[in-house]
């Protein structure tokens, strides 16, 4: 069976791997940002609390907005 291999180049020139690697990375970086200042603020009672789990969602849509800002994501 012969196999075929498709390179795919999403609309902003980037391979998927690649597209997924900044993503993962500016999602890291923003979390990180996001939980030490709210370690800072609230301590180790961060984790009892509902924020937490808003952290996380902030965190999401500040990396969508980051993306989009720096015409990575065209969404």
């Amino acid at each position: 069976m012969i196999k075929f291999q498709h390179h795919y180049r999403s609309s902003n020139g980037l391979s998927p791997n690649s597209n997924r690697f900044i993503g993962s990375l500016t999602y890291l970086v923003f979390h990180s940002l996001v939980f030490w200042i709210s370690y800072k603020i609230w301590g180790i009672q961060m984790f009892d609390e509902i924020w937490f789990y808003a952290m996380h969602l902030v965190a999401f849509f500040s990396v969508k907005v980051f993306l989009i800002a720096i015409r990575v994501w065209d969404h």
